[in-house]
């Protein structure tokens, strides 16, 4: 009874529930799966082939481009309707039924557009993607043609699923989706890591989305109760969802800032291989990986209560919003702050005992680079995810700057050097976005 009883104030001191205690385990097992597959891919695939592996992951974030920011969109619209309802044991909406006709009607229109968009995403992308490995071709066409197609038809029928997830998410279930994404992550690694034992080579890239797409069906078909009676329901005209009024003002600026993110994360990586060749895009590659999982992983107390915040901004209830915005952010600077200080001399000292697989990574000074900018992006995305819950978007500039100026780093970085390219990088994050960001949320944070 003690020990539960410790471990219980231990959890409430790091601000742990089921909902932050699911996403941690979710994106922490990433970071060790990450970490795994860093120390695999080496020894299972040649140099050439590490370099396609990273860049596959790099093209493949152009679904960002199709999703257009709609996630992040329908967990806030989803949670201020929702903070006034209750879901009932058959996975039915109570409350209101006006905002339930709201959600419906949202739930409706998403389910047309993303089907669209993953159409869209698998023609253009797999389009695009495949003439640009054709240009910089270095693998003959049939050794990597077939997995770059498989590829993308798992990660379209992905996209198409993104809808349902988000729902259930601003409903609050933000802990059973991350437990479902857990489920995924383990079943798609294990057969990632079989695969390279197996020398299956690059195929060993498609395992991961495959066993997403798979299971992310069996889970919305038997568990998603509430996004199939949405789906079913038949909506008053008068309560209907009008796109152009209610959801365009705020989607249209998250789509900016997605399409700009897209630059700013999954840029560099094609730009060094285009550059200089697919054994140093291998190696950032790596670098960035792991680095934005740990980012992933630290964002996860502000991530898991994003309803949360958005519920007590429907209510008016700032000094709860408040309260509770100062304690995630603090818990999740730290925490990244020192997990990515942690790869660097970790990095440092496997260095000095002469570990020959660390030919596979960035330099140690390209990796402090990227601790600094997931240090600084921390607090990015936590300020941002605290201003988009009041169902506005004023990081649209400082997305779009941030995407000219880092296409513009990787363009001419990569042309000279990595370790100038990650420099400028962390220059630009910590001396222009992340005092950008602040000086935004400041102004939120002051609201009556």
């Amino acid at each position: 009874m003690q020990k539960t009883s410790r471990l219980s104030r231990l959890l409430r001191l790091a601000g742990i529930d089921f909902h932050v205690l699911a996403t941690l385990l979710s994106r922490g097992w990433s970071v060790v799966a990450g970490a795994l597959t860093v120390l695999l891919v080496p020894f299972w695939l040649t140099t050439t082939e590490q370099g396609y592996y990273y860049t596959f992951t790099s093209l493949l974030g152009m679904q960002i481009l199709f999703e257009l920011g709609l996630g992040q969109v329908i967990i806030q619209l989803v949670a201020h309707d929702a903070a006034e309802l209750r879901q009932a044991v058959r996975g039915e909406l109570q409350g209101d039924a006006s905002r339930i006709d709201r959600l419906a009607s949202l739930t409706q229109l998403l389910r047309r557009w993303y089907i669209i968009a993953a159409a869209l995403f698998a023609v253009v992308a797999g389009s695009a993607g495949g003439y640009f490995l054709t240009v910089k071709e270095q693998l003959p066409r049939d050794h990597w043609l077939p997995i770059w197609t498989v590829l993308v038809i798992a990660t379209s029928v992905n996209l198409s699923y993104v809808p349902a997830l988000a729902v259930q998410e601003g409903l609050g279930r933000i802990g059973q989706v991350a437990r479902l994404r857990l489920i995924q992550s383990v079943v798609g690694y294990g057969a990632l890591w079989l695969a390279l034992l197996g020398h299956l080579g690059l195929w060993a890239a498609c395992m991961v989305p495959i066993a997403s797409m798979l299971l992310t069906g069996f889970w919305i078909k038997r568990f998603a109760r509430v996004h199939h009676w949405l789906q079913a329901r038949r909506v008053a005209s008068s309560d209907a969802l009008n796109w152009v009024r209610d959801v365009l003002p705020f989607q249209w600026r998250i789509a900016v800032s997605a399409i700009s993110g897209y630059f700013i994360f999954y840029a560099f990586t094609p730009l060094i291989f285009a550059n200089r060749g697919a054994a140093e895009a291998g190696q950032f590659g790596i670098a960035m990986a792991v680095f934005n999982a740990l980012a992933a992983v630290g964002t996860s107390w502000v991530y898991a209560k994003t309803p949360q915040l958005a519920m007590h901004i429907a209510r008016g209830e700032r000094a709860q919003l408040n309260a509770l915005f100062v304690g995630l952010l603090r818990r999740s600077f730290l925490f990244t702050t020192g997990s990515a200080l942690s790869v660097v001399l970790v990095v440092v000292l496997m260095g000095d005992r002469g570990v020959p697989q660390l030919q596979r990574i960035s330099e140690p000074a390209v990796l402090l680079c990227l601790a600094i900018v997931c240090a600084a992006n921390s607090v990015i995305f936590s300020v941002a995810a605290y201003m988009r819950a009041h169902k506005e978007e004023p990081m649209l500039a400082v997305s779009v700057v941030g995407a000219v100026l880092t296409a513009l780093i990787a363009h001419f970085g990569s042309s000279h050097s990595v370790l100038i390219m990650s420099a400028g990088y962390a220059l630009m994050t910590t001396l222009v976005l992340l005092p950008w960001s602040l000086m935004l949320f400041l102004c939120f944070y002051r609201r009556p």
